[in-house]
């Protein structure tokens, strides 16, 4: 199997390597009124993954892909739109990172607070910039019972238990914004949280209100510092 079912309507794509120690994956969400692929599948189109496609065929297909961010951006995208017909959406203030990465690559819907798009229904989603200029994380409550949490890069957890946050200056992310972002986060509730980029093998993460409120906590302080220290 390509895909890995965590969830009665969740599945994670194949890891796919985006630095030396790190890691990024998709994952589908399946729901009656259409599947959302929600992250990039990392591949370039010259090694499109067939059997993933696939599989994801067999579970319904995509009518929609959402990115967290620009990063995610590759040629998986055209892959995925030609296979499924779907289509593609990110936050407004990324459009144009992600339409400029390849000819013939757009964004069919840019997604601001105001956007009441139909395909977006169940989907609360929430910008977090910090990371990036406009980063975007999304909370879905499944009808199985379990609330998902998507953070992106916003916060990625590490093999070792621990978390990382990155500020991705040269893409328009700051301190100040990644802190708010954080703050905002500390006060969600869920049951799984799948982050987009990770360190090691482990994607996704369960921990408790009061756990997570703790991760959040010490990345603050860890940022807070490093702030200051470039002040």
């Amino acid at each position: 199997m390509s895909l890995t079912r965590i969830a009665p309507d969740l599945w994670a794509t194949p890891h796919h390597p985006v630095e030396d120690y790190a890691n990024t994956r998709a994952y589908l969400l399946t729901r009656p009124q259409g599947n959302v692929l929600i992250y990039g599948l990392g591949f370039q189109r010259d090694e499109a993954d067939e059997d993933v496609l696939d599989e994801i065929d067999a579970q319904g297909g995509v009518e929609l892909q959402i990115l967290s961010h620009g990063d995610e951006a590759s040629h998986s995208l055209e892959a995925v739109r030609e296979r499924f017909g779907s289509r593609l959406a990110c936050s407004a203030v990324e459009v144009d990172q992600i339409d400029n990465y390849a000819d013939g690559l757009h964004i069919d819907l840019a997604w601001d607070p105001d956007c009441a798009d139909e395909t977006l229904d169940g989907l609360e989603i929430m910008a977090t910039p910090g990371h990036t200029r406009g980063s975007i994380s999304i909370r879905y409550q499944s009808p199985h019972g379990q609330t998902y949490l998507f953070t992106g890069d916003t916060i990625v957890p590490k093999d070792d238990g621990s978390w990382v946050v990155n500020v991705a200056e040269q893409q328009g992310g700051t301190a100040a914004d990644l802190e708010r972002s954080l703050l905002a986060l500390r006060e969600q509730s869920f049951d799984l949280l799948a982050s987009s980029a990770y360190v090691g093998e482990t994607s996704t993460a369960t921990p408790s209100q009061e756990e997570w409120q703790a991760i959040v906590d010490h990345r603050l302080e860890r940022l807070r510092v490093w702030a200051a220290a470039r002040a």
